[in-house]
């Protein structure tokens, strides 16, 4: 785990302490811990984000020195950052004892491709982070799920894990962390005229439809079970099944709605 030593400095309560700290290139925060009185404190922008610059990024346990109190090992417990600029603007410090475990989120390194996405399968990351149980200087870097072998249909979840030695995943359920799909499969419908009338000479209006014969009148034939055509069915195509009746000009030949000359 990635080690870095930094200096605070404490600064006014409220608003106006936390602006004033803004003004001289310093981010405000706070330093709380078990046993420790909470404290606010400002340390210098451009160290902060050289600290969590490493491998571990917010992960990075620091060894803070307040002015005028003792050097404590701590965390970033929390922070704000601003929506466009991405950088710090308020930070949350815990005290942290070495030899008891803490929760902390770390991310997910996925490694290799999938055989099934060379197969034409979609990869879905269902988790890019996991929360875990570990001593502050046993937090991994990251926790890395070989994937190579994953076929369509497959899935990792997080029982599977191969977690370092002295971490735990403390969680409800057996949630998946990664799993490959088969790739969604486009319908393609009958050519339509701008009128919303299939394209004379196309083919039946649902695949493997075959035409039915017409009756005295003109009235499309209905399929076993007395169900109708539907409306805007290509002239001639068999019904399709629901139960739903030709509306009036739906098709060529049809029976004129009642009411309607």
């Amino acid at each position: 785990m990635e080690r870095m030593s930094l200096e605070a400095a404490k600064r006014k309560e409220g608003k106006g302490g936390a602006s004033a700290a803004r003004r001289n290139g310093m981010i405000p925060g706070v330093l709380y811990g078990k046993g420790y009185e909470p404290a606010c404190v400002a340390v210098n922008e451009k160290l902060l984000e050289q600290a969590v610059s490493t491998q571990a990024g917010v992960n990075v346990l620091l060894d803070l020195k307040v002015e005028g109190a003792d050097k404590v090992v701590a965390r970033i417990r929390d922070y704000q950052a601003d929506p466009i600029k991405r950088n710090f603007t308020h930070i949350d410090f815990q005290v942290v004892d070495l030899k008891q475990k803490i929760m902390v989120e770390v991310p997910i390194l996925f490694e290799g491709k999938a055989k099934g996405v060379k197969e034409g399968g979609v990869l879905l990351m269902d988790r890019r982070v996991l929360t875990v149980k570990c001593l502050p200087l046993a937090i991994p870097k990251n926790i890395a799920v070989d994937i190579n072998e994953l076929d369509i249909g497959d899935s990792i979840h997080v029982n599977e894990l191969k977690l370092p030695e002295g971490v735990e995943c403390p969680h409800e359920g057996n949630f998946s962390i990664v799993s490959v799909v088969a790739p969604m499969k486009e319908e393609v419908a009958a050519p339509v005229a701008a009128e919303g009338v299939p394209v004379e000479g196309a083919a039946a209006a649902v695949a493997g439809a075959a035409p039915a014969a017409t009756p005295a009148g003109g009235a499309a034939a209905t399929a076993a079970g007395g169900v109708s055509a539907k409306p805007g069915a290509a002239p001639g195509a068999a019904p399709a099944a629901g139960g739903m009746s030709a509306k009036p000009g739906a098709a060529a030949g049809s029976a004129p709605a009642k009411g309607k000359k």
